[in-house]
């Protein structure tokens, strides 16, 4: 598949695309590969970048390069995923590469975090495939740590692959599953698992499987049937070749420790040679300070000081310099969870401003009611949607009552009207359009029902803490929306309640 294949649509089209290869992703890396750069060449060209085509394209690309050997590389491409991004399918296989990756460096306490924080998140987006990887991957970072809690989880995450019919996460599940038994001395159960392994590799093509299994097995043997052993390993390492797998040193430590054993150190010398500068030529450090400790070990055993000497310098300077690195990348990801949280506390307070400031514009600030300006804006829209009746509503004496209590009562007796009126009229939009003048909309409500819930709304006043208030109102229909005009009709209704005695209802 190349660049002009794949026609420049849109985001669905490439977002559809990435999915497609992400299923194949383990036995179509190349494909997945161009998929991914061309992917994000689209999303460039359009000048903006799509954040979850780019996204999405970065996961698959950032699988490809950890698969390849490439840990930096991967790392680099997921430096966007952090524990507060909205939740997605593409976040969740983001952390499942990272856990990968992570764990790969050697920071296993790192990686099982991930993999508990993947593992939630595969449940909340309700992505059954991904639940299975952290699953795995849980056991896995258990096999590693040498607990006996491996089991457990690759035994859930086999369920989970069978009832999906993946087979590959079955296979690989498989194979971690016998690591886990083999822990628990469970050997027989432990070679079973690693037979089911070869038996899908065989069935359905996949080469990295047969590899790791025929490793397995062959270490498996070492102790019981050395013979076996050797050429389980050997095909172990000729599958490697074949399938361009990283470096094999689950072959090679067995297989030259059993060389070893047998009086054949120059072979096993040899081998663990080969090994190291093939780890070393394609960037695996780890791998390769490895081969160096073995080589120093092998060397000793030989008499040659001087070159145990200098694989053991090696391996110590490797040491040392992953360790400074590590130490380096723990800084970098405490600087970016510092400058995340920095970022995400700046923007609430933005968000918080920004509200208050929003609630000012809409909302009179003595009764909490909307103001003028909302009701002639949100109000007016709202009316015009659901037409029903407008109440234009005044107290009765309020500037008596300001003379005779002051004006500390006064407002006191503004915010128990409104707070009767939240209370007693709860599905009316109301606002203090000034002084103690009040505009009431009950949208798609005609105005019968209006004058009953202003009823409601004169039983609730009375109260033995501030003086007597009534009030009255003049109602009026809005039938087409022209909230100005019925304020105007409903204003004129309200001035005839006032002439006619105050404390009543006038309608049209």
């Amino acid at each position: 598949m190349t660049l002009s294949d794949l026609p420049s649509t849109d985001a669905a089209h490439w977002l559809a695309q990435l999915d497609t290869v992400w299923q194949r992703r383990e036995r179509q890396r190349g494909a997945a590969a161009q998929v991914a750069q061309a992917a994000r060449a689209w999303s460039e060209q359009r000048g903006i970048l799509d954040p979850q085509v780019a996204r999405a394209a970065s996961v698959v690309w950032a699988y490809v390069a950890w698969r390849g050997g490439q840990l930096g590389e991967a790392r680099a491409a997921l430096d966007w995923v952090v524990p507060d991004l909205s939740p997605t399918r593409w976040h969740c296989r983001a952390l499942n590469v990272t856990v990968g990756v992570v764990a790969e460096l050697g920071e296993l306490a790192q990686a099982l975090s991930l993999a508990h924080a993947q593992l939630a998140l595969s449940r909340q987006v309700q992505d059954q495939e991904m639940e299975a990887c952290a699953l795995h991957d849980l056991g896995v970072l258990h096999n590693e740590r040498g607990n006996l809690r491996g089991a457990q989880s690759l035994q859930q995450a086999l369920r989970l692959f069978r009832a999906m019919q993946l087979v590959e996460g079955e296979a690989y599940t498989q194979l971690n599953l016998a690591t886990a038994l083999l822990l628990a001395g469970r050997v027989e159960a432990a070679r079973a698992e690693l037979q089911g392994a070869l038996t899908l590799a065989a069935r359905h093509g996949l080469g990295t499987v047969r590899t790791f299994a025929l490793a397995q097995q062959g270490a498996l043997e070492v102790p019981h049937d050395p013979a076996r052993a050797e050429v389980l390993l050997r095909a172990a390492l000729r599958e490697q070749q074949l399938n361009a797998d990283r470096p094999l040193w689950e072959a090679v430590e067995p297989l030259a420790r059993l060389l070893l054993a047998q009086q054949r150190p120059h072979e096993a010398c040899l081998l663990v040679a080969a090994f190291t500068q093939e780890a070393q030529a394609q960037g695996f450090e780890v791998l390769a300070m490895q081969g160096h400790g073995l080589l120093a070990e092998l060397h000793e055993h030989l008499g040659e000081w001087q070159q145990a000497l200098h694989h053991l310098r090696a391996h110590t300077a490797a040491f040392k310099q992953l360790r400074a690195e590590e130490h380096e990348r723990r800084v970098q990801a405490l600087e970016v969870t510092h400058r995340t949280a920095l970022l995400r506390l700046q923007a609430e307070a933005e968000e918080a401003r920004a509200a208050e400031l929003t609630r000012l514009l809409q909302v009179d600030e003595l009764t909490g009611l909307f103001n003028r300006r909302h009701l002639l804006t949100a109000g007016a829209e709202l009316i015009r949607q659901q037409p029903g009746a407008v109440a234009v509503a005044d107290l009765d004496h309020f500037k008596r009552v300001n003379d005779t209590f002051g004006h500390e009562v006064g407002d006191e007796v503004l915010r128990h009207f409104a707070g009767c009126l939240r209370a007693a009229l709860p599905g009316t939009f109301a606002a203090r359009t000034g002084g103690e003048e009040f505009v009431l909309l009950f949208p798609a409500r005609a105005v019968p029902l209006a004058c009953q819930e202003l009823g409601t709304l004169r039983a609730a006043l009375p109260t033995e803490h501030l003086p007597p208030v009534t009030f009255t109102a003049g109602v009026t229909l809005c039938p087409d929306g022209d909230l100005a005009a019925a304020m105007r009709r409903a204003d004129l209704l309200l001035y005839r309640g006032k002439a006619q005695g105050r404390n009543c209802v006038v309608v049209e």
